[in-house]
């Protein structure tokens, strides 16, 4: 029965977490933004993925445009519950952690076979045992909902929303199997005593509080004490909020339980008797329930919109898009910045995608360069994982539209650009490029996107970071070297035709370079150049 016990637990664990990233439904296979439907002043509505097992509901409509951790992939089942059509989330999964086929699902899949196991070893392989052990996974494990759950609702002003939920499951299904079969399994809960008592004595309430105080132990192990999750469930536990057979719901904002007169909950008087009101104060997620309490009544009805989720498809009308900073800007008129995603994605406007092939040449006046490769322009897909430069037509985001596409499938490339999907300290930080090798950062092999106002000649590259710099921001794209390139403190992106982001581009005919010093592309010395690009004294010229 010790594996029982860890069913549970995994169980718990993993409807608490899934619970903070279950604002999440859909409809159909897609990428996604959710938004409360409760409207705020400060618009601080949309759920945004800040952390591996962190999000909150805290992003406004103009922030959400260019986050990534907005964007979330979302994939139902039709089923059934009480006759009544919901969904079942498939797949929930956004900045590189699908937390139900990553995390939850295999999970319990892994305890359900060692749980088998150890029931079989425990009860024995007689007719009697086979008995029990069908009992145990007929009447108790398949009457677990295990799913997290979405259904149609409407809103108080008429908008399509969903509900968000998961329900605890009934501690009475394994109250009646130790009943009748604890005898026979040993002094498998020998280790949990306060378990062990509550099932004996065959409460229901009490087997649940033991096995919260456990899983509460679990999750700390798995999240850390201070982890925002953690606290939620923590606050849950300490309010006896949470308990076994019900139902909750997301909701943004919180609960409050107003004991008014001291009285019980009357629907006839609910202000004038004990009841629950939402505080919509913080743009936080929390619990609902919606179960009849003989004190204070049910939680979700308190709720109203905060409780309901809506979905806005990322597409044309609700796009992802990028940001570049004014500074970023090209002798050529455009922008750059660089960028990160789980996601793959299609580019949609006046756009290029750019990633960096080498980092160890120099050019004929010995500045080091990239070595930039193009993807593509507009309809290019670039796919999931894969850091790159993107030169873009001006800051307007409107202008620079990216559309999620595909599914989370990384390509190994020769691409040297790095990313990380949250802002990670320096300090001992991993780095996977392109390649599939994975560098130790340090300041010395650190090349972040950046401009050189000290030099003119080429401003927009990869340049070493400042001692006094101690993060890399999230789904960004950047450079480490190996010892060798690390000698260089910066590169200029130098481009597939020649071309620069900054080395001033002069267009001449060949007979006004007499006396010129010129080289080619690759650093050779020319005495009689053609038509083409070449560098004379110093400066990109392209003669005609």
């Amino acid at each position: 029965m010790r594996n029982n016990l860890r069913l549970i637990v995994s169980v718990l664990a993993g409807l608490c977490s899934t619970g903070l990233m279950a604002q999440v439904t859909s409809i159909t296979d897609g990428y996604y933004r959710i938004k409360n439907a409760a409207t705020r002043a400060d618009g601080k509505q949309y759920v945004y993925v800040t952390g591996k097992y962190e999000a909150q509901p805290n992003a406004t409509h103009d922030e959400a445009v260019t986050l990534p951790g907005t964007v979330i992939h979302l994939n139902v089942a039709d089923t059934t519950i009480n006759a009544e059509a919901v969904y079942n989330v498939k797949t929930l999964r956004s900045q590189g952690v699908d937390v139900i086929n990553g995390y939850l699902l295999p999970a319990l899949d892994k305890v359900r076979t060692e749980l088998k196991a150890k029931l079989k070893e425990k009860l024995g392989s007689d007719a009697l045992a086979q008995f029990a052990y069908s009992i145990f996974e007929n009447d108790v494990l398949d009457k677990w909902d295990l799913n997290m759950h979405m259904k149609p609702v409407t809103t108080s002003d008429g908008r399509a929303a969903y509900y968000a939920y998961a329900t605890v499951p009934s501690m009475q299904p394994l109250v009646d199997f130790w009943k009748t079969w604890g005898p026979f399994a040993g002094g498998a809960l020998d280790s949990y005593p306060d378990l062990k008592a509550a099932l004996e004595r065959g409460d229901a309430t009490a087997t649940w509080k033991a096995v919260e105080q456990l899983a509460y132990g679990k999750i700390v192990a798995t999240f850390g004490a201070d982890n925002a999750m953690t606290q939620l469930v923590k606050g849950y536990i300490d309010n006896d909020r949470i308990h076994n057979g019900m139902t909750y719901y997301l909701i943004s904002g919180g609960i409050n339980k107003v004991d008014t007169n001291q009285t019980a909950y009357d629907p006839n008087n609910p202000t004038g008797t004990a009841h629950n009101e939402y505080d919509g104060s913080k743009a936080e997620f929390d619990f609902a329930n919606n179960n009849a309490d003989n004190y204070w009544g049910p939680e979700l009805p308190a709720a109203g919109d905060a409780g309901m989720w809506i979905l806005e498809k990322v597409d044309a009308d609700n796009y992802f898009s990028v940001k570049p900073s004014a500074k970023m800007k090209g002798l050529n008129g455009k922008y750059y910045t660089t960028l990160y995603t789980d996601f793959p994605f299609q580019i949609v406007g006046d756009m290029t995608a750019y990633t960096i092939e080498g980092v160890n040449e120099k050019d004929a006046n010995g500045y080091a360069f990239a070595r930039v490769k193009s993807l593509g322009g507009a309809g290019t897909v670039v796919p999931a994982q894969t850091a790159v430069v993107l030169e873009c037509p001006s800051e307007n985001v409107a202008d620079n539209q990216l559309l999620p596409t595909g599914t989370e499938e990384p390509a190994t490339s020769s691409n040297r650009l790095c990313g990380n999907f949250f802002a990670t300290a320096i300090s001992g930080m991993t780095a996977t490029d392109g390649t599939g090798a994975t560098h130790a950062v340090t300041y010395s092999n650190l090349r972040a996107f950046n401009i050189s106002t000290s030099d003119a000649k080429n401003p927009i590259g990869f340049y070493k970071v400042s001692s006094n710099v101690t993060t890399i921001p999230g789904n960004k794209a950047f450079l480490v070297l190996t010892d060798a390139e690390a000698q260089a403190k910066g590169f200029y992106l130098m481009f597939e035709d020649g071309s620069t982001t900054g080395i001033e581009q002069i267009e001449t005919p060949a007979e006004n370079l007499n006396h010129a010093v010129i080289y080619d592309l690759q650093g050779r010395r020319v005495t009689n150049p053609g038509k083409g690009i070449y560098i004379v004294n110093g400066k990109k010229v392209i003669i005609k």
